[in-house]
């Protein structure tokens, strides 16, 4: 049985290990971006934009950032 939880961690280590912010991935539901994220190597902080309600939020915690968009897409 595969984790959608632990699929999620490995996308947003990748983020860390790129390291790059204008790297992003989108966490989709039902086709449509739920949630963008792109990690801040500088400032350690992940930045978690909400398209639906135009709205951004910083996390300094991965396993935060991945409750956020497990919440968001099951």
């Amino acid at each position: 049985m595969k984790s959608h939880l632990s699929a999620i961690l490995n996308r947003l280590e990748k983020l860390v290990a790129l390291g790059d912010p204008k790297d992003t991935f989108n966490f989709e539901k039902d086709e449509e971006v739920q949630i963008t994220v792109s990690f801040d190597g500088e400032n350690q902080v992940f930045i978690v934009k909400y398209p639906k309600i135009k709205e951004t939020s910083d996390f300094d915690s991965i396993d935060l950032v991945a409750m956020e968009i497990f919440d968001l897409i099951y």
